[in-house]
């Protein structure tokens, strides 16, 4: 622990438990031993994580609402922030289902079930919370990296699988939206996404971790950090469903030129702040709110 603390690292002690949980279930899962076991096993951990590396990619997973996500090096983590993001598409999700339940209810037929996409997925939290609360939703994951795609997958699956829950889920590589299957356009209910929202300028602000160990292109969006944000709106068009709904993550300070971007082409706007006011979930619906 006083290692890590003298490493800068703010939870030091949090972090500290972690590791030893990791290094001891190194043992347990019977690996071949080294000479030392789990202590030497733990100081591989702690100089990783004293090299900068996060967190969650030294030991495979992050806990992410109640979740614990497998985690891949290399690929993007999630952050605690993105938690309101994943309950508002799951809430949206939701009232689709109920929606078409109810119209089943009164004779109109059978219920197709509500298409959802999280668009640059990462591992998929927003994906697996989905799956967790709305057990007949058809998932769609998608992210421009095929490894996160298949850990994204993997995570949906899992958390399908716990809740006994029928959602199933499908991975796509994907060049913002470029590349989803015909099938889906014009069809899908929700789609949710934390696009590359962190302007270039801010470079100097980030962590050493996010910079070193996390793809670039996951974390920057152009000189005001809107270039993919505004792609996404654009491309969402020839996706979204008649009444569906589009969920973007971005900062506070954006807003005002993202929804500018997304009424001129005919699609109103909802935003919700975070409680911190940092953070805001931006709504955008085609047509008319109901």
């Amino acid at each position: 622990m006083a290692t890590l603390r003298a490493a800068g690292c703010v939870f030091a002690e949090d972090e500290a438990v972690i590791l030893l949980e990791a290094a001891a279930e190194h043992d347990v899962a019977g690996s071949a031993p080294a000479v030392g076991g789990s202590e030497q096993r733990l100081d591989e951990l702690v100089a990783r994580r004293v090299a900068g590396e996060p967190l969650e990619q030294i030991v495979g997973w992050v806990d992410f609402a109640g979740m614990r996500l497998q985690v891949r090096p290399g690929v993007f983590v999630p952050r605690q922030r993105t938690r309101m993001l994943a309950e508002h598409t799951a809430t949206v999700t939701k009232q689709v289902a109920d929606s078409r339940g109810s119209g089943a209810e009164s004779g109109t037929g059978t219920v197709p079930r509500p298409v959802v996409l999280e668009a640059f997925c990462g591992v998929g939290p927003v994906a697996s919370a989905v799956a967790v609360s709305v057990p007949e939703a058809a998932i769609h994951v998608g992210d421009a990296d095929e490894q996160a795609v298949r850990c994204a997958v993997a995570n949906v699956e899992a958390y399908a699988r716990a809740g006994e829950s029928s959602a199933n889920v499908t991975g796509h590589v994907l060049d913002c939206l470029h590349g989803l299957p015909d099938e889906l356009r014009h069809g899908i209910d929700v789609i949710a996404a934390v696009p590359p929202y962190v302007p270039v300028t801010a470079v100097d602000f980030l962590p050493r971790e996010a910079l070193d160990f996390e793809p670039s292109t996951a974390l920057f969006g152009g000189v005001d950090g809107l270039d993919l944000v505004r792609r996404l709106i654009a491309e969402s068009l020839d996706w979204l469903a008649p009444e569906g709904a589009l969920l973007i993550e971005l900062g506070q300070d954006q807003v005002a030129e993202a929804t500018g971007f997304a009424t001129e082409r005919e699609l109103e706007a909802q935003s919700h702040l975070s409680e911190d006011e940092q953070t805001v979930v931006l709504e955008l619906r085609p047509g008319h709110w109901n």
